[in-house]
């Protein structure tokens, strides 16, 4: 029988930040992931991990605190509010920071993004911090080991496009910065492509991924992929080891504790069918392989798998459409094109029924709440051609093919419009007539978008008055259909502050950790900012760590007593 002193099973942010740290505290660690790629949910991620008080905050001139974050989450979370688990968060957070910027291939970089309840007593900006881009090709043979992102969110075959991209791309044929930008982007891919196969430029959830790959790599973690979790061995109410499935066969590796990261449940249909409002109109982004290993392993350990969450996902509004080729392409709209100045969401009746600009979390859970499973983006032709809508990209790129194949739906007038879409035309066109009188005066009377530091962040901040506002004028006009999703879902097994799994009494299950999104979301699912998944994953996988090693030792000391 094999022997660790640690299995980690998932190799997403939580469980690789687990493992690192182990590894870091000289125990023997072994990382089993069921698909045959590192990096989890994580790697499709935008990759910002939300770390309040962080070092890096001074540096930009932001003052942060304790007291002002706690403030900022008992507003937010309210009676969900888990004092124990998040005042370890809120503490440990910026030392795991500190920690893995010390001490292996992770760096961070503050972003500017505000919470995502700006005007709830205690919030600020840039809580969030980003995975600096990696150079791929630092991984060796490892590189083609990691998951790539989702396609829909990289150029040609596998250029990956940073947020600090967007604006040049998006100006590479009106200004010479945007275009040297481009240019030079292309240049850097193409010799990628020549030399390695593929891009080796590595941005956002990639990153992360890739930094977090190489820090196991070089700590000395052993990495089983295609190998899949099956059983917690317990004995006398202590983790014993674990069973796995590999080449075929199965084995018992015996450890003195088994930390579940295996990612979730986002691609089991009966879960989401349990968990996930209007599950059947909902899709999820998630990896096939996210079926709820962990959390149905630890329940069958003994652990209670919480089921009282106000939310149970990360949600996002989501566009699909099945290709030309039988492929069906989805593109999840975190950011871009739903926060930029002229266009609109409207429900079944053709009217607005939320800020647009508002989180990606919001903005679904206010569908979930009216009931509707699906919902049309309004713009016109300068839009469409400006910012892309969904996997439409801007120009230079011809739109033709995507209105051929129905995801892009076009009219030469708003009536015309609404009659393809299924939505009254009189409605439609009062509708953005009142939101285009507004626009112009850069306000919104309805929604308030643009009021806020959200949405006013997240739009163009060269449109004036309001970057968030403009009104929807050149035909011809087009709409897309969104529905709802989720990057990942949250609800999971209950833990302590400690991350150890507890069993329906409220005990601790010796040897038995869950991190990531196998623990039930440390805000219950409520989303007070970017980040606040993989934030909370990296933190109490640094948590987790540091009590197993103290485990360890002490077992070692006793040993020796």
């Amino acid at each position: 029988m094999a022997e660790f002193d640690v299995v980690v099973v998932g190799s997403g942010a939580g469980g690789m930040t687990t493992a690192v740290v182990c590894a870091k505290h000289g125990l023997k660690v072994l990382v089993v992931e069921k698909a045959d790629v590192f990096g989890g949910t994580t790697a499709y991620s935008g990759g910002v991990a939300w770390i309040p008080n962080h070092h890096h905050m001074k540096s930009v001139g932001v003052d942060d605190s304790r007291d002002k974050v706690l403030e900022y989450l008992k507003a937010c979370l309210g009676n969900y509010y888990e004092a124990t688990k998040i005042e370890a968060f809120v503490d440990n957070g910026p030392r795991m920071l500190e920690y893995v910027e010390a001490d292996t291939e992770l760096e961070f970089v503050p972003t500017p993004t505000p919470d995502y309840l700006p005007t709830k007593p205690g919030a600020s900006r840039y809580r969030g911090v980003l995975a600096r881009e990696y150079d791929g090709s630092k991984l060796g043979p490892y590189f083609k080991k990691l998951r790539r992102p989702l396609p829909e969110f990289t150029v040609f075959d596998s250029m990956q496009v940073a947020g600090a991209d967007i604006v040049p791309l998006r100006k590479a044929f009106r200004t010479w910065s945007g275009f040297i930008h481009t240019t030079r982007m292309v240049a850097n891919y193409m010799a990628d492509r020549l030399r390695h196969g593929r891009s080796t430029r590595l941005v956002s959830g990639n990153a992360l991924a890739g930094r977090l790959l190489k820090s196991a790599i070089d700590a000395g973690v052993t990495l089983w992929s295609e190998t899949a979790a099956k059983e917690v061995l317990t004995e006398d109410g202590r983790v014993t080891g674990l069973v796995v499935e590999r080449d075929g066969r199965e084995t018992k590796l015996a450890a003195t504790a088994v930390v579940l990261a295996s990612g979730g449940f986002g691609a089991n249909r009966e879960m989401r069918e349990k968990f996930i409002p209007m599950a059947r109109d909902h899709v999820s982004i998630q990896p096939e392989a996210n079926v709820g290993d962990g959390v149905l392993m630890g329940v069958r350990a003994g652990g209670e798998l919480v089921e009282d969450n106000p939310s149970n996902g990360i949600y996002i509004p989501v566009s699909k459409v099945r290709d030309k080729d039988g492929t069906v392409k989805r593109f999840p709209h975190i950011m871009i094109d739903r926060y930029m100045p002229g266009s609109i969401a409207v429900d079944p009746t053709g009217r607005r029924f939320v800020n647009e600009a508002d989180s990606y979390q919001h903005f679904v859970m206010t569908m979930q709440q009216l009931g509707i499973s699906k919902v049309h983006m309004i713009a016109d032709r300068r839009f469409l051609r400006t910012y892309g809508m969904g996997l439409a990209r801007p120009f230079p790129y011809p739109v033709r093919r995507w209105v051929e194949n129905g995801y892009l739906i076009e009219a030469p007038t708003l009536a015309e419009l609404a009659r393809r879409i299924g939505v009254d035309a009189a409605t439609l066109e009062q509708t953005v007539e009142r939101f285009n009188k507004h626009a112009r005066e850069g306000r919104d009377p309805d929604f308030a978008r643009g009021d806020d530091a959200h949405s006013r962040f997240r739009g163009d901040q060269e449109n004036k008055p309001n970057p968030s506002l403009a009104p929807i004028l050149k035909p011809p006009f087009y709409a897309i259909a969104l529905i709802p999703g989720d990057l990942s879902t949250v609800a999971g097994l209950r833990t302590d502050a400690s991350a150890r799994v507890l069993d329906g009494d409220g005990r601790a299950i010796a040897g038995l950790y869950a991190v990531g999104l196998d623990m039930n979301s440390m805000t219950r699912g409520l989303y007070p900012a970017g980040g606040s998944s993989l934030g909370p994953a990296m933190t109490f996988g640094y948590i987790a760590a540091r009590d197993i090693a103290g485990i360890k030792a002490s077992a070692s000391e006793a040993e020796h007593a």
